[in-house]
């Protein structure tokens, strides 16, 4: 190779162009993400987050050469900048704004004209059963306890509970279906 050859080549870029560059692709991948978690899984105020991950990204910048798994550092990251964002403004809160509360409705009320005929049924229904057999029906539906649970707590065996969840459920039905009967005459 000629000397006029190595003389033309471009000098090596500078190792803080190299991280820059490999910083700003590390940005734009994970940015959206940190933001999106801790919007939507610890409501914080879109701007906030958006300042948390900045945060978080300051403090890669600080601790990058001691992080081996660097998207579950990123996300436990911005996990606790979270918290502590609602420890620290916790009670400094100000009331929800209508128009934010009109674009969030109450869960409990979505769909209301529909399930309230049904609860007020169903709590017919249970009332009009033996008082054991109600409360069976409201460990398994209602407060989401399994079989198994239900049995330790009776202190029978799950396949007794099993077939005694099936009794009480025909039973339900049948006293839903004559209350009904009786609604229509």
């Amino acid at each position: 190779m000629a000397p006029d050859a190595i003389s033309d080549a471009p000098p090596p870029l500078p190792r803080y162009a190299v991280d820059e560059n490999a910083f700003a692709r590390l940005y734009e991948e994970n940015c959206p993400l940190l933001v999106a978690l801790a919007v939507r899984k610890f409501q914080v105020p879109a701007v906030d987050a958006e300042a948390l991950a900045h945060e978080v990204f300051l403090s890669y910048l600080k601790h990058k050469d001691e992080i081996r798994d660097l998207r579950h550092w990123l996300v436990g990251a911005i996990c606790n900048a979270s918290r502590y964002y609602w420890r620290k403004h916790g009670r400094n809160i100000e009331q929800l704004d209508t128009d934010v509360a009109s674009e969030r409705p109450d869960p409990h009320l979505k769909n209301v004209l529909t399930t309230l005929p049904d609860r007020i049924a169903i709590e017919e229904v249970l009332e009009a059963m033996p008082p054991r057999w109600a409360h069976i029906l409201r460990l398994r539906y209602f407060e989401g306890y399994s079989i198994k649970e239900i049995a330790d707590y009776l202190g029978v065996t799950s396949k007794y509970t099993q077939k005694l969840v099936t009794k009480c459920l025909r039973r339900a039905g049948e006293i839903f279906d004559g209350t009904r009967a009786r609604k229509k005459q």
